[in-house]
């Protein structure tokens, strides 16, 4: 039996720690939202996936993109480097994540 998988993103540490069961497998920085596009504290799963993908909304590249809400989404980053195609490799649809700020 597959050892379930899950996502943790803490928002204070900019860090995100991908589990495999109750084991961390990877740990990432990250750079979330800032206060005008503020990234939602909260439990969800991974909707969707999309290996190369484009803003509609900013107009800018969001490669690796897996969407954990309609409009939100886990993506590549000039910021934190090319960590997100080994997360979008790793990750299935249905992984739950959570973003948590404390």
């Amino acid at each position: 039996m597959a050892v379930a998988k899950s996502i943790v993103v803490d928002l204070n540490r900019q860090v995100l720690i991908a589990y495999e069961g109750t084991a961390p497998k990877y740990e990432f920085d990250c750079a979330s939202g800032d206060s005008s596009h503020p990234t939602p504290v909260g439990k969800w799963k991974i909707q969707s996936k999309h290996r190369d993908y484009t803003s509609l909304k900013y107009k800018v590249a969001m490669n690796f993109a897996m969407f954990f809400t309609n409009t939100e989404a886990i993506h590549e980053s000039h910021a934190v480097g090319l960590t997100a195609a080994t997360l979008f490799d790793w990750t299935p649809v249905h992984t739950p994540v959570e973003i948590k700020s404390a």
